[in-house]
């Protein structure tokens, strides 16, 4: 891998942290910084995720090893995948992905290094393809995204693998990279090796492609930002003004509205149904869309707000359960003694008994100069903007308090001073998704 590749992502002096998962990606990576850069302050970032037993081990021991071999300092952290991808209704592989970037994206460092390479935005690129995608997912893998950087997209897995017999640098593997039940898998092993034999060149082709399309994207959002500038309105955005666009436009200008209240994009049916709202023959209308937020139309102007979500402070009852039918929550609690084995998590944990049995607890939304200590203290604030909790979720997050101090934040944990050791006699919180548990239910009716 040449030098130059390395140099287009960093500067100099800058401190980097490269994700390393003991693989042959990012072995390359993280020797090519560590042997190419000297001019950078590089280090190494492992996630252990659990989730393969002694193999998980193996590989947080082969990283720790050769960074200890070569005198660099590695960043280690660890998860329950499993648990998080049952408390929150992800797959595996997407509650892995979410947790090991919470833990990159704490640290601290100019730039974060992750190896994806030519292959792994070809596999993207064409399970978009299957799934079906508009220009944005074909536009594959990013090569940054703040100040997450990927610098080896253009370098194919079999060049990696020569990179690293030639440097005489070991690396293992991932046995479920092999396993076809992942539809990935399915798309590396038995998609890609027949498009490789029609076009050897494919994997340059997609990444070229995949370039073009980028630059095309980009260009076309910040023509539906300018349209989105000239629709707005102290009333919102003009409907006229919005819908005299051409039809791409109006869409992609629909899309960039959502995606202030959104973390992801919405699918094609609510932009339609947005769309219709600019044509719409009543002076208002409304469609719902996901996650609590409506979309507006009042008077020829439309507009994007969340639901009205309100609860007042609640007290708990210890030994029982409390509902919040208005923001959809339901707590229980439980007194247990003699604490043992019991692991917090973002919507079960613990508290001490002793530090708030006189005063007891109650649950109220957060409240401006909320602070919580997790590994350091911040405002509530700030917690949830560095864990990327939609600001319109926000309100109806429960916020535990005793003695009016803040001892506990669900989706975020408890606060260190409440936080009782083995034991200890403890209150046992668990917080459930009413809706959710009512569609689970539904489901599973004959």
């Amino acid at each position: 891998m040449s030098l130059e590749l390395l140099n287009e992502a960093f500067c100099s002096g800058e401190s980097v942290i490269c994700a390393v998962s003991g693989g042959a990606d990012s072995m390359a990576l993280l020797w090519a910084l560590f042997t190419q850069r000297k001019d950078l302050n590089i280090s190494a970032a492992h996630f252990n995720h659990r989730l393969r037993g002694k193999e998980s081990e193996r590989d947080e021991t082969f990283v720790r090893a050769f960074c200890q071999k070569h005198g660099i300092t590695v960043h280690v952290g660890s998860g329950d995948v499993r648990t998080y991808a049952q408390e929150h209704g992800k797959s595996l592989e997407e509650a892995a992905r979410i947790l090991r970037y919470e833990f990159l994206q704490a640290l601290d460092c100019d730039k974060l290094a992750t190896a994806h390479n030519a292959d792994d935005n070809a596999e993207t690129v064409l399970m978009h393809l299957l799934r079906g995608s508009g220009l944005t997912g074909l536009c594959g893998i990013a090569p940054t995204r703040g100040r997450l950087v990927r610098p080896m997209l253009h370098v194919t897995r079999q060049e990696i693998e020569a990179f690293l017999r030639a440097e005489c640098i070991e690396w293992v593997d991932d046995s479920t990279n092999c396993d076809t039940a992942f539809t990935r898998n399915r798309v590396r092993h038995e998609i890609l090796p027949l498009l490789l034999r029609e076009n050897p060149k494919i994997l340059r082709s997609i990444s070229a492609q995949s370039e073009i399309l980028r630059n095309e994207n980009e260009l076309l959002d910040s023509l539906a930002q300018e349209l989105l500038c000239d629709a707005k309105n102290d009333e919102g955005y003009s409907c006229q003004v919005l819908s005299s666009a051409p039809d791409a436009l109006q869409k992609r200008a629909l899309r960039l509205m959502v995606r202030e209240f959104l973390p992801q994009d919405v699918s094609l049916c609510h932009i339609l149904s947005m769309q219709a709202l600019l044509q719409h023959p009543s002076a208002s209308a409304s469609v719902s869309l996901p996650h609590g937020i409506d979309a507006q139309m009042f008077y020829g102007n439309l507009r994007i707000c969340k639901n009205d979500v309100s609860f007042s402070e609640t007290p708990l009852v210890f030994d029982g359960e409390t509902v919040l039918p208005s923001i959809g929550w339901k707590i229980t609690c439980k007194i247990t003694k003699n604490l043992q084995n019991f692991a917090n998590s973002p919507f079960h944990f613990a508290l001490k008994y002793d530090m708030i049995a006189e005063h007891g607890i109650s649950v109220r939304p957060r409240q401006i100069g909320d602070m919580l200590t997790l590994s350091c203290r911040k405002s509530l604030k700030n917690w949830f903007i560095e864990r990327k909790i939609p600001a319109f979720d926000r309100d109806r997050i429960p916020v535990f308090v005793s003695n009016g101090q803040v001892v506990a934040v669900a989706a975020l944990g408890v606060d260190r001073a409440f936080c009782p050791k083995e034991g200890d006699n403890a209150l046992l919180i668990r917080i459930i998704n009413i809706k959710e548990q009512s569609l689970e239910k539904s489901n599973q009716s004959p």
